[in-house]
């Protein structure tokens, strides 16, 4: 059984979510596997395969969840997105990995609580949002930004899994009093834990870019360019407001639990980032841990008073998409 998180922990404090109990069998067979997770994790990033959807999508979600256009900031092609819950309701953005989609977040769509607008983001290149990647931080977040204030009342809190973690950190950074909170889940932070490997520079090359499906080129395109985006970003985290809670899988091998530490040194000491480490957990936790995510969005929601945000953008800026 997975377990749960079994209280809020107050922001600055860290715990420790032990691993479930094993059988004699079990420890074996993961002790004879352990070499092999980063292949593991590599591969199930890179194909999908092993994060499938949940059951009842997409049956469900031509029901509850509508797709959307909304016209970004930066005068480039429209952003795409998933919307879930009450419209005017606590509005909460879902940034996705690289590669990565909106429907990522199925398990945080289909049972939305009340008094909440859940918003699922296609980022730059991909989905629904056009082909051409946006492989600067910055970008990113001028890209999303115009969701902040869209379909919903107050600050919005962010959700950044994995690349998303620093597109929802640079959010906070650039747009601090229109963020409630933050939750980061296994999310890059450290540009010192950012290398580069061989065959990314070859595939990033025109040739076998143009043989690689759009999207695996675009994250190829956008990973190459993170580290520069963290280092520009590591001062600027200071800026931020917002209380962060940071949920990360010790077992992790694609964004290494050391980012943690990171920024812990780097955000506002007080109060301080609550953190939640998952013993023997992957990268991959929306799928493996969604409950125990879900408690954690609840703690952020719940965190302190939320600061007020810039006026609505107008009506007409929002379509339901054909």
């Amino acid at each position: 059984m997975i377990p749960d998180l079994p209280i809020c922990p107050p922001p600055g404090e860290t715990i420790v979510i032990p691993a479930p109990e094993q059988t004699l069998a079990e420890g074996a067979l993961g002790f004879v596997l352990e070499p092999f997770q980063p292949l593991r994790e590599q591969f199930s990033a890179i194909t999908g395969i092993g994060l499938e959807p949940d059951d009842a999508w997409p049956g469900e979600q031509g029901r509850t969840v509508r797709q959307m256009r909304l016209a970004r900031g930066d005068g480039q092609a429209q952003l795409g997105y998933l919307a879930a819950g009450q419209p005017g309701g606590r509005r909460v953005i879902f940034l996705h990995g690289s590669p990565g989609t909106a429907e990522e977040w199925d398990r945080f769509l289909l049972d939305v609580p009340v008094g909440q607008y859940h918003l699922a983001v296609d980022r730059p290149g991909f989905g629904a949002s056009g082909e051409e990647p946006e492989i600067d931080l910055a970008g990113q977040a001028a890209a999303v930004a115009p969701l902040l204030t869209a379909g919903g009342t107050g600050a919005a809190v962010l959700v950044g899994y994995s690349y998303g973690g620093p597109v929802a950190l640079r959010l906070a950074a650039d747009y601090p009093d229109r963020i409630a909170g933050v939750l980061l889940i296994g999310a890059a932070a450290d540009p010192a834990l950012e290398e580069t490997h061989p065959l990314q520079q070859l595939a990033a090359l025109d040739f076998f870019a143009g043989l690689l499906p759009t999207e695996l080129a675009n994250a190829n395109a956008e990973l190459m360019n993170l580290r520069p985006g963290l280092e520009e970003l590591a001062p600027d985290l200071a800026r931020i407001t917002a209380p962060v809670t940071i949920v990360q899988g010790l077992a992790d091998t694609l964004v290494p639990p050391e980012n943690v530490g990171f920024l812990q040194a780097h955000l506002p000491a007080s109060p301080g980032p609550r953190v939640i480490l998952i013993e023997e957990a992957d990268h991959f936790l929306p799928w493996t841990h969604a409950d125990l995510l879900r408690a954690a969005l609840g703690c952020v929601i719940g965190d302190g008073k939320l600061p007020s945000q810039s006026p609505e953008l107008p009506p007409s800026s929002l379509s339901e998409a054909k």
